[in-house]
């Protein structure tokens, strides 16, 4: 039986989601370790962290404005909805994105070394872990199902409060430390691949500490979601399963990489353990888009509009694919020269 046109636009969404996640989120995450290198690290280990962010560190906000974009137009319902729901913690996103990237710039061209070096590189650090953060309590608010949204799409609630909840809050500061995992990770690889023998040994030992710390965390969340939001874990019992064990194997499988020092396979099975979350929980939460009613179906736009999107993602992506393809072939492939960065 053929896939109908708004689950294939709504696996499109998983997709860039988990392309925004992988790779904006290690991006957050660099800058979030920001917080340590600032007071503590030379400036060797500083010129790695913007080496390894600073080609494509831009360019994956794309991801982003592409989910809204074809939310807006596939599941317009869902989007006015979820806008009226996350207003708040939306616009702290955007706050967040905007300040970070302000950070990095005026970083680099500040009048001394100094004070000005000291301000710009916190408020990257701080912006980074904001956007996120509030991220995250958005997720965590959608997954606990108590987002009061109605079978209409009319929201119901106290945008103000509702999104403060403690599930919210729990994938908040889930989401914070999974960025921080995952660029430690590619770090890792990264001052491997540049020949830095003594960083790699130190991101190393920040990877392990930060992946044992979320394994915990993990586990944790297995438990709070079994008891903040049943009708989740019950799609987790039964239909998203095999992805959460995935993720579970993946998760160890890329400590235990680290541990044997083969980085480019510990940054691979970061990933799809990363992925695998992700994928889990649309499957799921299946096929509800704005818990706790409204579904892929009763948001969708008209049939003839998803299909003229589909077609424009495949041609997009025709161009888009070896274009991005050949930009991480160039700056995360190859061979670099340390003193470079």
């Amino acid at each position: 039986m053929p896939m109908s046109p708004e689950l294939i636009v709504g696996i499109v969404l998983g997709a860039a989601t988990t392309l925004y996640l992988l790779f904006g989120g290690a991006d957050f995450g660099a800058g979030i370790w920001e917080i340590n290198t600032a007071f503590q690290s030379n400036e060797k280990e500083r010129k790695l962290l913007y080496h390894a962010i600073g080609p494509v560190w831009e360019a994956n906000h794309i991801w982003l404005i592409f989910v809204l974009v074809v939310l807006f137009a596939a599941f317009p319902l869902a989007f006015q909805a979820l806008c009226s729901a996350f207003i708040i913690p939306a616009f702290l996103v955007l706050v967040g994105i905007v300040f970070r990237g302000a950070g990095y710039v005026f970083r680099a061209y500040s009048i001394d070394s100094g004070r000005q070096q000291q301000f710009w590189r916190t408020l990257f650090a701080g912006a980074s872990a904001a956007a996120p953060f509030f991220l995250g309590a958005i997720a965590g608010t959608l997954a606990s199902g108590d987002s009061k949204i109605n079978a209409a799409g009319v929201y119901e609630g106290n945008y103000l409060t509702d999104w403060i909840t403690p599930m919210a809050l729990f994938t908040a500061f889930f989401t914070v430390g999974l960025c921080c995992y995952l660029a430690a990770v590619f770090l890792t690889r990264e001052a491997e691949h540049s020949g830095e023998v003594e960083l790699t040994l130190v991101w190393r030992q920040r990877a392990l500490a930060t992946g044992i710390w979320m394994g915990v965390l993990a586990a944790v969340g297995l438990v709070f979601v079994s008891l903040e939001a049943p009708e989740l874990a019950h799609g987790f019992a039964t239909r998203a399963w095999p992805l959460v064990a995935l993720s579970a194997i993946c998760g160890t499988g890329s400590l235990l990489l680290l541990l044997w020092r083969k980085y480019t396979p510990a940054a691979a099975c970061t990933m799809l353990a990363a992925a695998n979350i992700i994928w889990g929980w649309g499957i799921a939460q299946y096929p509800v888009i704005a818990p706790p009613f409204l579904t892929l179906a009763d948001s969708k736009a008209p049939d003839s509009v998803l299909w003229a999107m589909i077609g424009a993602v495949a041609a997009g992506a025709v161009i888009l694919g070896p274009s991005l393809a050949l930009l991480f072939y160039l700056f995360k492939l190859t061979p670099s020269d340390s003193a470079d960065y």
